[in-house]
């Protein structure tokens, strides 16, 4: 089982320069790959954990780890879909995949914090579904680099082109995030993986099963593909022992990627994170 390390780029450090040097420490820890997460305004818990401190942009963060690291994973937990067009974030994407040489994962979901949502969104609230599953067709056509023509609720258009399209042929990989039936259907229909959220090791089976079964349905296999879970830890959890045993149990039950957010701001303390856990997890 891989391991991820979720950067603050969300908890208020001073300048974006800081989220780099944790990101460049933990490849050269060990860590596999480096992520991002997405919100826009300070709403919600966002603004209460934050109080005016800053939030950075996830597409630019991702652009300085791609020029300042050689080897991880870069990827973002996620973006939320609504908040965004798909053809200039197609465009993005592509391009940071360039930059990297072709280490980038995009972890897409729908969000689910709605007084941000209804602020920012392209679409009313309950329509972020239908609106994402467009968006990623979308992107999934102009990633091709042909004239592509689409017809939908949302978008149409007819022979378009984007250039350039991913690192290597077939696409950047898409990895949907979310819980439920809808989420694990449009990761059957759109997805190249599943990135999921807080579950303990006795619950990964369950849901394993029932994104199986969602690519079953939609006549694809999910044989080879990534299950991957992101956590929420305390960043003062620095038992090694204690998570030496968690990481083997989520790694037992088929968890690919375990995905590790430590809820701090505090650069020393993710420092301190860094250096205990990362080499004793990868080694």
């Amino acid at each position: 089982m891989r391991l991820g390390y979720v950067t603050p780029n969300s908890w208020g450090l001073d300048t974006p320069q800081l989220v780099i040097d944790l990101a460049v420490r933990a490849e050269e820890l060990g860590a596999h790959s480096l992520w991002v997460s997405h919100h826009v305004l300070h709403r919600g818990f966002v603004g209460e954990r934050l109080q005016g401190a800053p939030y950075h942009d996830p597409l630019v963060m991702l652009t300085a780890f791609a020029c300042a690291t050689s080897r991880a994973r870069l990827g973002t937990s996620v973006l939320v879909v609504p908040y965004l067009h798909p053809m200039p974030t197609a465009k993005t994407l592509a391009t940071i995949d360039h930059l990297s040489g072709g280490r980038v994962d995009v972890g897409v979901g729908v969000g689910n914090l709605r007084v941000e949502h209804d602020d920012v969104a392209q679409v009313p609230f309950e329509e972020r579904g239908q609106y994402g599953n467009e968006f990623l067709e979308v992107m999934r056509l102009l990633w091709s680099e042909e004239a592509a023509s689409f017809s939908g609720r949302y978008f149409s258009f007819e022979n378009l082109e984007a250039h350039p399209g991913p690192f290597r042929e077939g696409g950047l990989p898409l990895l949907v995030g979310g819980g439920g039936s809808a989420a694990r259907n449009r990761a059957a229909r759109f997805g190249d993986g599943w990135h999921g959220i807080a579950l303990e090791p006795e619950e990964v089976p369950a849901h394993l099963d029932a994104v199986r079964e969602a690519f079953d349905t939609a006549g694809r296999s999910f044989d080879g593909l990534p299950f991957q879970l992101r956590l929420h830890i305390p960043v003062e959890d620095v038992n090694v022992e204690a998570w030496k045993s968690r990481f083997a149990r989520y790694a037992a039950a088929g968890v690919t990627d375990l995905v590790l957010a430590p809820q701090s701001g505090d650069l020393d303390l993710h420092k301190r994170w860094l250096d205990t856990l990362v080499p004793a997890l990868t080694t």
